[in-house]
C-alpha cells in the first residue's frame, strides 16, 4: 500500500464583511509596505471557479477549479498572483488546504489561487504517479492561462502577468517545481523514457489540453514546500527563482535524494536543488527546518512572513 502523506490542514479563518464604501486598509505605520506588510483588514474568496477540464488517468472527465482570494475592495491594478496546488500524495487533499496562507498573502495585497487538479484514480504505479504528475502540471499551466486570458479579455482580476508566481506543498510542490523546471522532451525521456515521451505529447505536450489553451503561461518563480525534482539538472539559470521551505528529517519527501513516498521514484529534494542552483547563478533561497518532518512547515512560526518576504523581494 502506498503510504498517505500528512495533509497540509490548514485552519479556516472567519472573515468580516464590508461595504464597497468601507475603508479596507488597516492603520499601518508608515514604513510598511503592500506586498511587504499585511496592509487589509478583509478579503474575498470566489470558490468554485472553474478554469478549465481534462481526463483522469482512469478516462474520467473532470472539471477543475480553484478558490480565488483577493483584497476586499481593493483599486490597484498590476497585481502579483500566486497559483498554489495542495499536498496529498496525489490521491487526496483540496484547495482549502491552502486557506491560511492564501489569506495571508491576500491580506498583503497579492491575488491568490488555491487550485484542484487531476488525482491518482488507477493502481499506484511508478508509471501512473510519473503521469499523473505531469497532469497536475498541465492543470496548473491552465490556471496559470486563466488569469493571462483574463488580463487579455475581461480583465477583472487586475493581474500583472510579469508577476505571476506558482508553488505547493508536497505533491503540490512537486507539480510546481516540474511546472518550473520541466520544458523538454529530453527531461522528460529522463523522468520515463521514450514511452513517457510519447504518453504526454499525445495529450497536448508540456502545455497540456486542460484549458485556456491559446494563452501564455510564463511564471517568475516557484514556492516550493517539502517537494522535489526528478533531477536537479532540470534546473538552468534562465528559469523561474526558487523559494523553499523543507525538513532535514522528511521521510515522505526527503530532504536529500531519496525514495519519494516510497513510490521506488527516485528524486532531489530541496537540498539538493539549493546548492545546484546558487552553482547556475539561480536566485533561490531555503529555509531548512533541523530535525523537521515532512510537515515541518505547519509548526513554523516565521514561515509565512518569510514566503511573503520573498515574494515581495521578486516584485521590486
Amino acid at each position: 500500500m502506498i503510504r498517505r502523506i500528512v495533509l497540509l490542514s490548514f485552519s479556516l479563518l472567519l472573515f468580516t464583511s464590508c461595504s464597497d464604501s468601507e475603508i479596507n486598509y488597516i492603520n499601518q505605520p508608515k514604513n510598511q509596505q503592500r506586498y511587504d506588510s499585511q496592509i487589509f483588514e478583509t478579503i474575498t474568496i470566489s470558490k468554485d471557479i472553474r478554469y478549465g477540464a481534462n481526463v483522469t488517468l482512469g478516462g474520467a472527465t473532470t472539471g477543475l477549479s480553484m478558490d480565488i482570494y483577493q483584497p476586499a475592495n481593493d483599486t490597484e491594478i498590476n497585481r502579483p498572483l500566486v497559483v498554489l496546488a495542495h499536498g496529498g500524495s496525489y490521491i487526496s487533499g483540496d484547495k482549502k488546504d491552502f486557506t491560511e496562507l492564501a489569506t495571508f498573502l491576500a491580506k498583503a495585497g497579492y491575488v491568490v489561487a488555491s487550485i484542484n487538479y487531476r488525482l491518482l484514480d488507477v493502481a499506484p504505479t511508478q508509471l501512473a504517479f510519473k503521469q499523473v504528475v505531469l497532469n497536475s502540471v498541465v492543470d496548473m499551466k491552465a490556471a496559470v492561462r486563466y488569469f493571462t486570458k483574463d488580463v487579455a479579455t475581461d480583465n477583472i482580476y487586475k493581474i500583472n502577468t510579469a508577476k505571476i508566481f506558482i508553488g505547493g506543498y508536497s505533491a503540490g510542490a512537486i507539480t510546481a517545481l516540474h511546472f518550473a523546471y520541466v520544458n523538454t522532451d529530453a527531461e522528460l525521456n529522463t523522468i520515463g523514457g521514450a514511452t513517457f515521451v510519447d504518453y504526454v505529447n499525445s495529450k497536448g505536450g508540456l502545455a497540456g489540453m486542460s484549458g485556456n489553451e491559446a494563452f501564455p503561461s510564463s511564471v517568475k518563480g516557484v514556492i516550493n514546500i517539502s517537494g522535489a525534482l526528478f533531477n536537479s539538472n532540470f534546473i538552468n539559470s534562465t528559469e523561474p527563482s526558487l523559494y523553499s521551505i523543507h525538513g532535514t528529517n522528511d521521510a515522505v519527501v526527503p530532504y536529500l535524494q531519496g525514495n519519494v513516498n516510497n513510490t521506488g521514484i527516485i528524486a532531489d529534494g530541496s537540498g539538493i536543488l539549493h546548492p545546484y542552483a546558487t552553482s547556475l547563478g539561480l536566485t533561490n533561497q531555503l529555509k531548512t527546518i533541523q530535525n523537521g518532518k515532512h510537515d515541518a512547515f505547519l509548526s513554523c512560526t516565521s514561515c509565512l512572513v518569510e514566503i511573503r518576504a520573498f515574494l515581495f523581494s521578486q516584485i521590486q
